[in-house]
């Protein structure tokens, strides 16, 4: 660095090397405000949460259990494959939960439910101007970051960053992203599996260059000492303005050189071959399972969002001879439609085995990586054809690290039913007062438990009143 030929502009400038890197500043994790009963995992095991987003949502008659405890015998027809695959003994199925957040305004369901899926908050009704929440996703990522390279990984089969309607008065963001970091900043989603995989292990990370790194692993003096004599050679001269530039600058290097220090992939991990792309859906969504379990594996993040589609969903589904799969939940009374779009859904469970039995062939001490995972799997709407945002699909695979007891079916209701019928009427008014009736299903309850249960020190989510009954262990 030669700072005796730098000007402030020039030096202000580098602040672009860290555009794009993903990096949050992270809460530290402080194990004294988790409550006693879900500090279940051994110190320094990870847990991590993924969370699964599934279009067009299910057929209750063919995803619903039957019975309390999950029956490999006797499983609903989507659920078969993991039941044939060994999983049952691996998962929660509840029903009765409620999203009604994702109600929306007159019509557009599936953009409205897209925005609610992980926010549990009703999304203003705008073409462009925004208006939601931060996402579970992120709320994890704000404590679970702090001990690896990359805070999250957001992932999808469809790509995002589009502008302008798509869904009757909703804007793009909305229909196109579950992950927010702010109540108007959608998270951007990789749907190219290779570059997920360079990006995971830093490859494509402009945010040090190689000697910096260099350096630090060396545990020579820090490049950020550098930094900050030169900013106080330079702070005397800087505006008000650039000092608060300079400051920004100088906070982000710290948190980069935090995460560097965090952790960073083993050799073996370095050396893995990723998946390359390709315009053959199911092969792209094998390599995005691939990722995901490379990501648990190598322990390169501990938070992970997936898509299946957009809003609407991915269309065809020839693989399974299906056609538009969004089109049939619309005349899911046709010929033929209904066992199609039992066939999409049930070809989304089969991938869901995939991941889970790769999680579980990775040991991780006495448990496996499925073990110390939760992975949350919903959808934007009940089932496709009423649209309506309440029952919600809801499975979770997964121990999370021993907080969450396995192999149930937990059933749930709302105590007052008039929030389904006021959020469901479309109406503004209607399902504010909706909203505020506290009723104990409500998802933001479902992803306030899944939270405590990967460590993070929060007592409240979104509208949440209580973590939801039943579902972690006491």
């Amino acid at each position: 660095m030669k700072g005796s030929m730098m000007n402030p502009r020039s030096f202000l400038s580098r602040r672009s090397l860290l555009r794009g890197a993903g990096v949050c500043l992270a809460l530290p994790f402080m194990e004294s405000l988790v409550p006693r009963e879900l500090r279940a995992a051994p110190p320094g095991t990870p847990v991590r949460l993924i969370y699964w987003h599934i279009p067009n949502g299910v057929l209750r008659d063919r995803w619903d259990p039957k019975t309390p405890m999950l029956d490999a015998a006797a499983p609903p027809a989507s659920l078969a494959t993991l039941a044939k695959e060994g999983l049952f003994g691996d998962i929660n199925v509840l029903t009765g939960v409620d999203n009604l957040a994702g109600a929306p305004v007159n019509v557009g369901d599936h953009a409205s439910g897209m925005a609610a899926l992980l926010t549990c908050a009703a999304a203003r009704k705008s073409v462009d101007d925004y208006e939601l929440a931060v996402s579970a996703d992120q709320v994890a990522a704000a404590t679970l970051g702090a001990f690896t390279p990359r805070p999250s990984l957001e992932l999808g089969m469809s790509g995002g960053g589009g502008s302008g309607d798509c869904d009757n008065g909703y804007g793009c963001a909305y229909a196109q992203s579950i992950s927010w970091s702010g109540a108007k900043t959608p998270r951007s989603k990789e749907t190219d599996a290779k570059r997920a995989w360079t990006y995971l292990l830093g490859n494509e990370d402009a945010n040090m260059s190689a000697e910096q790194r260099e350096r630090i692993k060396r545990g020579e003096r820090s490049v950020l000492d550098y930094l900050v004599q030169e900013a106080n050679r330079l702070s005397p001269k800087l505006t008000s303005e650039d000092k608060q530039k300079l400051e920004e600058y100088l906070t982000s290097v710290r948190t980069t050189e935090k995460q560097l220090d965090s952790g960073v992939a083993t050799a073996a991990c370095q050396a893995e071959m990723g998946p390359n792309n390709s315009t053959d859906y199911p092969t792209r969504a094998a390599a995005m399972m691939k990722v995901m379990e490379f990501a648990v594996r190598c322990d390169l993040t501990r938070v992970i969002t997936f898509s299946f589609g957009n809003a609407f969903g991915p269309g065809s589904m020839p693989w399974v001879d299906a056609g538009n799969f969004h089109g049939m939940t619309h005349d899911i009374n046709g010929s033929g439609n209904r066992d199609a779009v039992a066939r999409c859904i049930a070809w989304e469970m089969e991938q869901l085995a995939v991941l889970a039995k790769s999680l579980k062939a990775v040991k991780e001490g006495e448990h496996t990586a499925l073990y110390n995972t939760a992975i949350y799997v919903s959808s934007e709407v009940g089932e496709g054809a009423p649209h309506d945002h309440e029952r919600m699909p809801c499975l979770i695979a997964g121990n999370a690290g021993g907080a969450i007891a396995t192999g149930r079916h937990l059933s749930y209701s709302p105590e007052d039913g008039n929030a389904r019928r006021l959020a469901g009427s479309r109406n503004l008014d209607n399902r504010t007062r909706g909203l505020a009736i506290p009723n104990t299903n409500r998802m933001a309850n479902v992803h306030l438990a899944l939270l405590q249960a990967a460590g993070v020190p929060v007592t409240q989510f979104a509208d949440s009143n209580q973590p939801i009954a039943g579902l972690l262990s006491t």
